[in-house]
């Protein structure tokens, strides 16, 4: 076997890695919509998750040396936590595709918060890759009500979670860790600690998120699905990080969007648009010229 062929196998697995836990997160909005309905509100599935992957994690963090740069760390664990918290939440919230559409405007906000914050120069293929974000986020809203603005709390928080999850990743891009068990357990901590404070909150104003509803009797479901869908797709995505370039893992993980919206039509009862499908393939080419640009 010649180099190349040596580098292309050595690649396959951890490209199959990521497309695989992208279209398993796809689905991820069914169970969450299954725990709904049994009074189960989405804050306490992103609790339960997190701490799941917090804890799988110690078990590589047990030496005092591993948990050198966890300073560092816990600011974009933070940010990518709370954004993971505040999608699980949107996706019962709102129309499973306006969620997942409205969480992948990351390249636009990651192009801005490059432009503002670290002066990056904006060149033609960014500012298409903005302008094609931003036309598939009003195709998705619409202009019914005049300016296209979110309709609901689940459009507005998967805004601001695509928004947060944009500024964790820019973050963590510039500030690496190779560790990949404290790259999980800052992200889950993070989460935990969000998700914590979105069920008091919740609790606070009398909200359905805050309602444990039958927890008991899903509990074992909830972990069963968590570990399934949850805590080994953090480990693998983050362990094929440090394999592929990062326009690769990019290009891959939109396995996500094709299977949710995919499975959003079939099986939510939701309808799908002509509109929103637009938008799917306006956020979608945003994203691969992003990704294809990196």
């Amino acid at each position: 076997m010649n180099a190349v062929q040596s580098k292309q196998a050595s690649h396959l697995l951890p490209s199959m890695a990521v497309a695989l836990c992208g279209a398993v997160w796809g689905g991820f909005w069914v169970p969450l919509h299954w725990f709904a309905s049994e009074g189960v509100g989405g804050a306490w599935v992103a609790l339960i998750f997190n701490a799941m992957a917090m804890f799988s994690a110690l078990p590589w963090l047990l030496r005092r040396d591993a948990w050198a740069g966890a300073a560092d760390q816990a600011l974009s664990g933070l940010l990518l936590g709370t954004a993971f918290s505040l999608y699980t939440v949107s996706l019962v919230l709102t129309d499973v595709v306006h969620s997942i559409l409205l969480f992948y405007l990351t390249p636009v906000w990651s192009t801005l918060a490059g432009r503002f914050f670290l002066r990056q120069r904006l060149s033609p293929s960014r500012i298409l890759a903005m302008v094609m974000g931003f036309a598939g986020l009003a195709s998705v809203l619409g202009f019914k009500d005049g300016i296209p603005l979110p309709r609901n709390w689940g459009d507005g928080l998967a805004l601001v979670s695509g928004m947060l999850w944009a500024a964790g990743t820019l973050r963590s891009f510039h500030r690496p860790t190779r560790k990949v068990a404290m790259s999980v357990f800052s992200f889950a901590a993070g989460g935990c600690l969000s998700s914590a404070l979105i069920l008091a909150a919740a609790a606070a104003l009398a909200l359905p998120l805050a309602e444990p509803g039958h927890l008991r009797d899903m509990l074992p479901w909830i972990i069963l699905l968590g570990l399934i869908i949850f805590v080994p797709p953090n480990f693998l995505v983050l362990w094929a990080a440090q394999r592929i370039d990062s326009a690769r893992v990019g290009i891959l993980l939109m396995t996500e969007v094709l299977f949710g919206t995919l499975s959003a039509g079939l099986l939510s009862g939701q309808p799908f648009t002509l509109a929103e499908g637009l938008g799917t393939a306006l956020i979608v080419s945003a994203g691969l010229i992003e990704v294809i640009r990196r």
